[in-house]
């Protein structure tokens, strides 16, 4: 059984676009079986649009980007208890509808994806980990051959220099690399099929195979790392190892027939299994990576709208959109079941478990 958590929840706001708050701290204490979680509801703060969230690494900072024109950086000093929530940092950025945000490989960064203006955009942060000052901002229409772009995540890539940032517009995952000042270059990509939408990526602790989830086609796309020589026209931080990906296998992320829009997706901590959330079908699916290619093993429905979840042992918090609503999953094996009932959630638009 897990240990109690702080989560916090971000979500499509009153003063924005949905029905939540903004951002909502609550301790979960997982119950045993299939019993319920224990809920605590610890803070809130008002905020436009939240619409998805990053601890630091000792906790005591939570980073959120704002889907907002311009999109903003925000940061919040919360309390060892999780009672309190101060507002540290206000950053606008230059790009529009900012969706999600990560850690630059480069020490005291973040970088952040704008789904609306189609860039990415690099920030710096102080001694204590707050937000200072933007420092790069590559716009992929640039890239676009008269396409719209839409970046929808930043990724590091575990055992590499690079960042992968998954375009759903573009039909293209770019690898970028940073350099010592935190500003990124474009240092490669990963081409899928024409349609496909990318929009989120996991990488297993080597970056040796890549899962995408292709929101317009309903798969998940698995890319192999190549061997080879490098590339000579690489950036300095990336040369010296094979750094090229392709894409081998793709599956239908769901079993159910109809229209499905993929969303987030993850890797169980074994890496032998993928958790993928389906819009559409409103499922979350369990794919083994036993085979040579992932196999659909067990699918379960939650509430309307999947749009993220996280994990919290072999709990799986489910951010469902538009149920209001924050299902709670037990993964067993190649079983998945329902913990209890739901939580209540407003708009909720994503999660992150407080470390």
């Amino acid at each position: 059984m897990s240990s109690p958590a702080i989560v916090a929840t971000g979500a499509y706001s009153r003063s924005g676009t949905g029905r939540g708050t903004g951002i909502e701290l609550m301790r979960l204490t997982p119950g045993q079986g299939q019993a319920a979680c224990g809920v605590e509801r610890l803070a809130s703060v008002e905020l436009e649009n939240p619409t998805f969230l990053l601890w630091s690494r000792d906790g005591t900072l939570l980073y959120a980007v704002l889907e907002t024109s311009p999109s903003r950086l925000v940061a919040l000093r919360v309390s060892e208890d999780g009672t309190t929530a101060e507002l540290v940092a206000d950053l606008p950025l230059q790009g529009e509808g900012a969706c999600h945000l990560a850690y630059g490989h480069r020490a005291r960064t973040l970088v952040i994806a704008d789904y609306g203006s189609g860039s990415v955009e690099t920030v710096t942060l102080d001694e204590q980990g707050v937000p200072v000052e933007l420092v790069d901002f590559d716009s992929h229409r640039h890239h676009a051959d008269g396409l719209d772009p839409h970046p929808h995540q930043v990724v590091q890539m575990p055992g590499t220099e690079l960042l992968a940032v998954p375009d759903l517009g573009l039909d293209r995952v770019f690898l970028y690399a940073q350099d010592t000042t935190g500003q990124i270059d474009l240092a490669g990509e990963i081409p899928l099929r024409r349609g496909s939408g990318p929009r989120h990526l996991v990488a297993d602790h080597e970056s040796e195979l890549l899962h995408i989830s292709c929101e317009l086609n309903g798969t998940v796309a698995t890319a192999v790392r190549q061997e080879g020589e490098s590339d000579p026209n690489l950036p300095r931080p990336v040369r010296g190892a094979q750094y090229r990906w392709a894409v081998r296998t793709t599956v239908q992320a769901s079993g159910h027939e109809g229209t499905n829009a993929p969303s987030h997706l993850e890797l169980t901590a074994d890496e032998g299994h993928l958790l993928v959330a389906n819009r559409g079908p409103d499922t979350i699916s369990l794919l083994s990576l036993v085979a040579m290619r992932p196999r659909l093993v067990a699918e379960i429905e939650v509430g309307a709208h999947p749009r993220h979840f996280t994990q919290l042992g072999d709990l799986v918090l489910v951010a469902a959109q538009e149920a209001d609503r924050i299902d709670v999953l037990r993964v067993e094996g190649e079983r998945l079941s329902t913990v209890g009932e739901p939580i209540e959630s407003p708009s909720v638009a994503c999660l992150a478990v407080r470390p």
